[in-house]
This record gives C-alpha cells, sequence and structure tokens, in this order.
C-alpha cells in the first residue's frame, strides 16, 4: 500500500510540474548577476540582483494559454551606476507569422527573437486589470498596441550602490509564443537611444547657442 502512495505521489509531481511555469536566465543576459524565482498559482516571484553594466534578459516557458499571470518582481541594483529608468519589453521567437508587423530588430536584440506586436498574443496581460507598478518610479509609459509591446518606468532613482526596487505587472500568452523573453534595460529610452550623459547635453546646449549666435551675426 505504501508503494502504491509513493508510486501514486511520483506520479502527481510528474504530472502537475509537466506545465510548471519556469524562468531562466538568458544566455544574452549582461546586468543579472543572479536571479531566483518561484511561482505560487498565477503568481511569479523573481529576486534578481544587477552586478554588472547592461541588459537582463529573463526567458519565461510553459505559461498556460490565455491565463493572466502576475508578476512581482524584487530588483537590488549593485552596478555602481544609478538608474533613473528602467524599460521592460516582451520578445517573442522569430519565425512567427505575423512577424511582417514587428518593428526592426535594433543590435541589442538576441538572435532568435523579434519584437512583440500586437497580434502575436503574448503582452503585459493586456486588457487584465493588473496593476503596473514601482515602489520608485513614479511615472510609466506603456505602449501595447504597434509593432512592439513595452514599459518604460521613470521619473525616480534607484542607488547603484544596493538601492532596491519592487515591479509588479502581468504577462499572458494567447498563442504559445514559448519560450519568449523579457528584456530589461536600465537607463534606456524604449524605441530610441540611451539617455544622454549630462555632459553630453551641456555640450549640445553650448553647440545651439553657438549656432544661434552664428545666425544673428549673419543677419
Amino acid at each position: 500500500m505504501k508503494k502504491l502512495l509513493a508510486l501514486t505521489f511520483a506520479l502527481a509531481l510528474v504530472f502537475s510540474s509537466a506545465n510548471a511555469v519556469t524562468v531562466g536566465l538568458h544566455t544574452s543576459n549582461m546586468g543579472i548577476g543572479t536571479m531566483t524565482w518561484s511561482v505560487s498559482g498565477s503568481d511569479i516571484y523573481i529576486w534578481e540582483d544587477w552586478t554588472m553594466a547592461g541588459g537582463g534578459f529573463l526567458v519565461f516557458n510553459e505559461l498556460s494559454s490565455g491565463a493572466n499571470y502576475t508578476v512581482h518582481k524584487y530588483i537590488a541594483n549593485n552596478t555602481g551606476t544609478d538608474w533613473d529608468r528602467f524599460a521592460l519589453e516582451i520578445l517573442d521567437p522569430a519565425g512567427n507569422a505575423n512577424d511582417d508587423n514587428d518593428i526592426p530588430n535594433e543590435a541589442w536584440v538576441p538572435a532568435g527573437f523579434t519584437h512583440s506586436n500586437d497580434n502575436d498574443g503574448v503582452s503585459f496581460a493586456q486588457g487584465s486589470g493588473i496593476p503596473r507598478t514601482s515602489e520608485h518610479f513614479t511615472t510609466r509609459t506603456d505602449n501595447e498596441f504597434g509593432g512592439r509591446d513595452y514599459m518604460d518606468f521613470f521619473d525616480g532613482l534607484i542607488s547603484g550602490a544596493g538601492g532596491t526596487d519592487t515591479l509588479s505587472f502581468g504577462l499572458r500568452d494567447n498563442q504559445n509564443n514559448q519560450p519568449f523573453l523579457l528584456a530589461q534595460r536600465p537607463n534606456a529610452v524604449t524605441g530610441g537611444p540611451e539617455i544622454p550623459e549630462p555632459t553630453t547635453m551641456i555640450l549640445f546646449g553650448l553647440g545651439l547657442a553657438g549656432v544661434a549666435i552664428r545666425n544673428r551675426f549673419k543677419k
């Protein structure tokens, strides 16, 4: 009887884990030093310790089709560089039928993946009402209706000397676009260049002032 119960329990573990959500670091990850995760029902908990410069890329797999998941992400910034922005974007596997709707890949997009468009079914649980929050960034820009799915958090600061933040948002995949990536890029603007350094902004301002003075003397 005990052997039968043990076998039944073992089979239950096999079948329950066959469709269990998994989260891992992608080989293109450059920023996250260590990452751990756990899943409880539809809640995905992720702890990240960022120790290097560069983007952090997570691989998500085995999400149940059409199910809404809530991600709770706990981030520690030990890179030595303060963050005043944090960009998140979904990248789906390349080769899907609707990839023609994607915008062209930038250089930072890992091989084998493309930007996620509004028709591929994978999103930040679009329309679900799951809150999208940050403890330290007070403003957020979303774009889910074009050739990419992204969220940009800004108007805040996370110290590079061990500062932390907690983000929460949803994830959903309706059409088995798995495994897909969550691209995370500190101090980046989605669809635009990296945020200029203060010195760059000063030089740019001086350049504009010089042009204005030259044009004035030409009159």
